[in-house]
């Protein structure tokens, strides 16, 4: 078991390390689906993860069993109050607020814009002949998907995509020093004045857009200021790391399995379904941690109160006694029901939104393999994986796209299956 320890150890503290995970996650989930590592315990299997998550004594603030929070400045504070970081009653409240920005009603009516948007964006991009899926297309998509929802002007793109940069810089790295903290601040307080210019538009010109929700809400007391700028900080920083990295995984299997491009050329119907299992495979998410308030058992294991647990979807994502064969790729899969988007309470209200996404992505791409040879240089040993541990997407991903010549258009014609 120490050879384990020091296995999952060197995972944990060394991106280098986590390249190729499936081995360490395999023997995790046959020796030790819950591992005992002192305060913390590392969670592994499906079954186990979903039972803390589901436990009323496990929360997702840490303070409650006498940990600190991460950063002290005043964006760290709004941080604090997004709606994945609230707990109980309080994260109940605020949940059933967002709700309705996430309905089938609404979402039916921005798929309209994020297919506009992902052709507007992918179009010249292909047209180019090689880019970054990362820097040129699946960080702005998601920043044009929750400007969407918040009807947020187009021509205001930029600012906000640079603000929810700021934001996901600060999640990543809680730990500034003071000046850096200080000036993320003064970049910051930018962002908090933009918002409330846009509550105070929503105020005069009400829509079915989120921002007027929480408006009218702040209006009758159910939320104060900060919660409503949470609101707006949790859209666009999630946002910019779990759809952009669900993105550049969902892309980069695209591009390496053979006959996939071709599969969803064929059956567009597909995308969706195979966008998901890319997230099960990939696991964009890699893990989260929530804190026990009270004894919670786990698989005929107490795990005491005051514990912290490391909960590893990625591995739970692959465990076999859930997903038979489950390093195979297999869109097509009885039991799609993964941790890629969380489980339980705080179970991603996005999922829906991301799927959507996701989808017109992969459609778009593989209708245009049959004009182009759309392909990544990239090999499994060259790949550039996120240096962060919770985020385990691509830093870049290089996609090739030339056109195909007369006699490789024609033989698309006739289904070839051009990669």
């Amino acid at each position: 078991m120490d050879s384990l320890r020091h296995e999952l150890a060197r995972f944990i503290q060394s991106p280098a390390a986590r390249h190729d995970p499936p081995g360490l996650y395999r023997r995790l989930l046959a020796e030790a689906p819950v591992l005992d590592l002192g305060r913390v315990r590392v969670v592994s299997g499906y079954d186990e993860i979903v039972t803390v998550l589901m436990h009323p004594g496990t929360v997702v603030d840490p303070s409650a069993v006498g940990l600190a929070r991460a950063g002290s400045s005043a964006l760290a504070d709004v941080v604090a109050r997004m709606l994945p970081l609230r707990d109980g009653s309080d994260h109940s409240r605020l949940k059933r607020l967002a709700t309705a920005a996430f309905s089938a009603r609404r979402l039916a009516a921005i798929k309209g814009q994020i297919t506009d948007t992902t052709q507007q964006l992918l179009t010249p991009l292909l047209a180019s002949g090689s880019f970054d899926l990362v820097a040129d297309f699946a960080v702005p998509l998601p920043v044009a998907v929750s400007c969407a929802i918040l009807d947020v002007p187009e021509q205001d793109r930029h600012r906000v995509t640079g603000w929810a940069g700021l934001v996901a810089r600060s999640l990543l790295d809680p730990h500034a020093g003071e000046a850096e903290t200080a000036a993320l601040d003064a970049e910051f307080e930018a962002f908090r004045e933009y918002v409330e210019e846009l509550c105070a538009q929503r105020t005069a010109h009400p829509g079915e857009d989120l921002i007027s929700r929480l408006t009218a809400a702040r209006a009758a007391g159910k939320l104060d200021s900060d919660d409503l700028l949470a609101f707006v900080v949790m859209l666009f920083a999630n946002g910019l790391e779990t759809l952009t990295s669900g993105l550049a995984v969902a892309v980069w299997h695209l591009l390496r399995t053979p006959g996939l491009l071709q599969l969803v050329r064929e059956q567009p119907e597909s995308a969706e379904a195979v966008f998901d299992e890319c997230q099960r495979l990939g696991s964009p998410v890699r893990a989260s941690a929530r804190a026990l308030t009270t004894d919670v058992t786990v698989g005929g294991t107490v795990l005491p109160a005051g514990t912290v647990t490391l909960l590893l979807y990625a591995a739970a994502n692959r465990d076999p006694r859930r997903f038979p064969d489950p390093d195979r790729f297999d869109p097509a899969r009885a039991e799609r029901r993964h941790l890629a988007f969380g489980h339980g309470p705080h179970h991603c209200l996005g999922a829906p939104l991301s799927l959507m996404a996701g989808g017109t992505v992969l459609r778009t791409l593989a209708a245009a393999s049959a004009e182009r040879a759309i392909s990544t240089p990239l090999t499994e040993e060259t790949a550039p994986w996120s240096e962060q541990f919770v985020f385990g997407g691509l830093r870049e991903l290089p996609v090739l796209s030339p056109p195909l010549t007369e006699r490789r258009l024609a033989a698309a014609g006739a289904g070839a299956n051009v990669r």
